[in-house]
């Protein structure tokens, strides 16, 4: 083997050496890592529950990165909470975007709670001896629970059967409404600026501003009027 040979593999070898000095190999689950703490990152400026991501994978298994600052630019379609996306990743070296990929993901969110600790039937009120707080998975319905903290200024009356140990959704549950069916009423009768009042049964719930009928027993005469307060209707005549 002449000089001249020896001398040009070792030009290649060292040129390869130098090359290899300034960068860094990326192995796959090390970026999948960094973009799942970026994404829970972006998450929590918005939820204050336990939010868990996971990287389903990214379109290479290693990645030769020139050496320097590494950090993850996260980019979602949308500003609410999805359980499954596709975001974009932007990959900078020492500030400076190197490569742009997407990365699909799984997320879970983790929140305190009420659930049913026994069976509550149609109607029946939502009060803390019928519920309790637990932390649970409420990936598929995060934007419809019940937080613990509806009950301390609300009455709330469920709108379905629940199962002991079921999560309360609150899209089956209804406020206290002001008028209970088959409770006492008193009825106003409001003519020409006069205003009369007599005792009644209200045959429905009733919510402020919503139209129940009434059963007025003395007369027994149904009325149809305006819920106006607690146990109040008022009847344009």
């Amino acid at each position: 083997m002449n000089k001249l040979f020896i001398n040009l593999i070792l030009t290649v070898i060292l040129a390869f050496a130098g090359a290899k000095a300034d960068a860094v190999v990326l192995k796959d689950v090390q970026v999948m890592s960094e973009i799942q703490k970026a994404t829970e990152r972006l998450y929590k400026k918005s939820i204050t529950d336990e939010v868990s991501v996971k990287v389903v994978g990214v379109p290479f298994v290693e990645l030769n990165v020139p050496a320097g600052k590494i950090t993850y630019n996260i980019q979602r379609n949308s500003t609410n909470y999805v359980p499954r996306e596709l975001v974009k990743v932007s990959m900078l070296v020492n500030g400076k975007t190197y490569k742009v990929f997407n990365a699909p993901i799984s997320t879970r969110i983790y929140a305190n709670v009420l659930v049913a600790t026994t069976a509550i039937d149609r109607n029946q009120a939502i009060t803390p001896f019928v519920v309790a707080t637990e932390k649970k998975d409420v990936s598929n319905i995060y934007s419809h629970v019940l937080k613990p903290v509806a009950l301390v200024n609300h009455e709330y009356y469920s709108k379905k059967y629940f199962v002991s140990g079921e999560i309360i959704d609150e899209r089956f549950v209804k406020l206290k409404p002001e008028v209970l069916r088959n409770s006492l009423v008193t009825v106003f009768f409001n003519s020409n600026n006069l205003t009369i009042s007599v005792d009644g049964v209200a045959l429905s719930d009733g919510a402020l501003g919503e139209r129940i009928t009434v059963l007025n027993k003395k007369y027994n005469r149904i009325y149809k009027g305006t819920v106006v307060g607690e146990n109040k209707i008022m009847v344009k005549i």
